[in-house]
């Protein structure tokens, strides 16, 4: 079984936590319908998180670890592996409970793309201890240090027989619609107010591709989604 809770990684050696991510994480514990839980390096108060502190690896194989992705995503799979759960990065947003998902024993992933060619690992659910993510696992920390980050941020190319371990209710993958339905330079979401003409088909959630984002339009996105939100809000009532 997945185990309902919803894990973030914030590693707090490069910047403060935004306004965008604070917003991401405030809106899964109204949202999710599960635990929410940040694994972090600094102390900080979110109503409603449980805040654990850890260490992040700053070295692998005896060299240093250059992104702060990488450090966390290591972290990130060890704590996938010992304790399963739902894992999300910090600059996706959701729109929609989780609590669907439970249904699926052993791992949930999403598509990241239309071509159904990336699987992500911003987003995913695994039971403790599971095939797929032990091997993703040591299939990263084999291929560190990559060349950048995206470099091993895919589960199709860490466990490149994935869609082979496909098996009925046990594994599950979402389409690119629920949580990737914006592009990561899209010409007008990240500079355009919300418009009611909007008629995209809003999934689970969205990734918003924070490193792309300029700082100074982070409060137009959070309106923007405070928007799309109340949109998603009144069309599950109707």
């Amino acid at each position: 079984m997945i185990p309902p809770t919803l894990n973030y990684f914030w590693n707090s050696s490069k910047r403060g936590m935004n306004a965008l991510e604070l917003f991401s994480l405030e809106q899964s514990v109204f949202v999710s319908g599960m635990k929410v839980i940040l694994h972090t390096d600094k102390q900080i108060d979110i109503s409603g998180v449980e805040v654990r502190l850890v260490e992040f690896p700053t070295h692998h194989n005896g060299k240093p670890i250059k992104h702060i992705e990488h450090s966390v995503d290591m972290k990130r799979f060890e704590v996938a592996q010992q304790e399963g759960g739902f894992y999300s990065d910090t600059d996706i947003v959701l729109f929609k409970p989780l609590t669907a998902m439970l249904f699926y024993e052993k791992n949930v992933f999403a598509y990241q793309n239309k071509a159904y060619k990336t699987i992500c690992i911003s987003f995913f659910g695994c039971s403790a201890n599971n095939q797929i993510i032990t091997r993703a696992r040591q299939a990263y920390l084999d291929a560190y240090p990559g060349k950048s980050y995206h470099a091993l941020a895919t589960f199709k190319k860490l466990v490149p027989n994935i869609l082979d371990l496909v098996v009925g209710h046990e594994m599950f993958i979402y389409s690119q619609r629920e949580f990737f339905p914006v592009r990561m330079r899209d010409p007008t979401f990240y500079t355009e107010p919300y418009s009611d003409s909007d008629e995209r088909k809003w999934g689970y959630g969205i990734h918003l591709w924070g490193h792309v984002i300029n700082p100074d339009c982070i409060p137009l996105v959070v309106n923007k989604l405070k928007r799309i939100l109340m949109g998603v809000k009144i069309k599950s009532l109707t």
